[in-house]
C-alpha cells in the first residue's frame, strides 16, 4: 500500500478525483514524518484536515511502536511437555525425587537424628549418631524400649550385615548401576524374593546421612527396578509398592523434597527387619545439635 492509498483509507471524505487535495495531504504527511516544512500550494480546510488526521494517526502509531519496542522484555517460550516428568508412574516419581535430592541442602549439626513413629504418633525409636560413628539410641528395634544406650560404631545399609561408617557413606558411588552393585556386595543374604540391593537403596534414601549425589543415585537405581509400582497420591507424597513373594514393601515419597516420609518395613541395627503390623512407620531424619533429655 502506498501513502496516497493510506490517506484515502484514513479519511474517506476525500474525493478520489481531487488530485490537489491528495497531493497536499501527501506533502503534509511527508513533512510531518521528516520534520521539515512542506510547500503549501493552496489553503484548503479539507486538505489541512486530511493531513492533520493522517499525520496524527501515523505519529501516534509510530509512538506506540517506539514505546512498545523500548518496554518489551524477552518472552520465554512455555516449557515443553518433556521438560517436566508427570507423576504418573513409580519410575517418574523416583526420577523427580532424584533431581530434588541433588539440590537438597546437606544440613549441619553434631548428630544425625532418626525418629520412627507409628501412624498413631507412638514413638517406636530414635537414634543420634555422630560423624565419627558414636550412637545413642532409644527404643530402636533390637535395643530395648525406652533405653538410651552408649554408641555403636556404624550405620547399617540392610539386614544382611551391611554395616558402614559415615566415611563409607561419603565414598559410595554416584553412578546408579555402580552404586547398586556396591551395596549388593554388602549383603550376605537375600530377603524373600527382593532384589538384594533393594533394602540398602531404601536405607540410603530413607534414613542414612548419605551425600546428595549418592541419594540421587539411589533413587535412580530404584527407578530401574522392574516391579516398582505407583499406588497413587496420598497425604504428603506418592505411595509406591514393591511386590515380593513374602511381603509387599510400601514407601511414601515426597518427590519435591526427596524425603521418604513413611514406610512399612525398615532394616534394623541388629541385622533384622522392623515392620508395622498395619499401616506405616513415620520417619523424621536430619542433623541436630540436641541430644535426648
Amino acid at each position: 500500500m502506498n501513502d496516497l492509498e493510506l490517506i484515502k483509507q484514513l479519511r474517506s471524505e476525500v474525493a478520489q478525483t481531487d488530485p490537489d487535495a491528495l497531493a497536499g495531504a501527501r506533502g503534509r504527511l511527508l513533512a510531518a514524518m521528516s520534520g521539515t516544512a512542506a510547500p503549501r500550494r493552496r489553503r484548503r480546510p479539507l486538505t489541512v484536515g486530511v493531513g492533520g488526521v493522517a499525520a496524527a494517526v501515523l505519529a501516534a502509531a509510530a509512538a506506540v511502536v517506539i514505546v512498545t519496542g523500548q518496554a518489551a522484555a524477552p518472552v520465554k517460550p512455555p516449557p515443553s511437555a518433556g521438560d517436566v516428568l508427570p507423576l504418573t508412574s513409580a519410575k517418574n516419581i523416583l526420577l523427580v525425587a532424584a533431581t530434588s535430592a541433588e539440590h537438597a541442602p546437606q544440613g549441619s549439626g553434631t548428630y544425625w537424628h532418626i525418629r520412627q513413629e507409628s501412624e498413631n504418633g507412638r514413638l517406636r525409636g530414635e537414634s543420634w549418631t555422630t560423624r565419627d560413628g558414636r550412637r545413642w539410641s532409644r527404643g530402636m528395634a533390637g535395643r530395648g524400649e525406652g533405653v538410651v544406650k552408649e554408641p555403636s560404631a556404624s550405620f547399617w545399609l540392610g539386614p544382611g550385615n551391611g554395616e558402614v561408617s559415615f566415611q563409607d557413606l561419603q565414598r559410595l558411588p554416584t553412578d546408579p548401576e555402580t552404586l547398586k552393585q556396591r551395596v549388593a556386595e554388602t549383603q550376605k543374604e537375600t530377603v524373600g524374593e527382593l532384589d538384594i540391593a533393594f533394602l540398602p537403596l531404601v536405607s540410603l534414601i530413607a534414613e542414612l546421612p548419605a551425600p546428595a549425589q549418592v541419594r540421587a543415585a539411589a533413587f535412580r537405581a530404584l527407578a530401574s527396578l522392574p516391579d516398582v509400582r505407583r499406588l497413587g497420591a496420598t497425604d504428603g507424597g506418592q505411595e509406591l509398592l514393591i511386590p515380593d513373594g513374602t511381603w509387599e514393601i510400601k514407601l511414601v515419597v515426597d518427590p519435591e523434597t526427596s524425603r521418604v516420609i513413611r514406610t512399612n518395613l525398615l532394616p534394623t541395627s541388629d541385622g533384622g527387619l522392623a515392620g508395622a503390623n498395619s499401616g506405616f512407620i513415620k520417619l523424621t531424619t536430619g542433623w541436630t545439635d540436641e541430644l535426648p533429655r
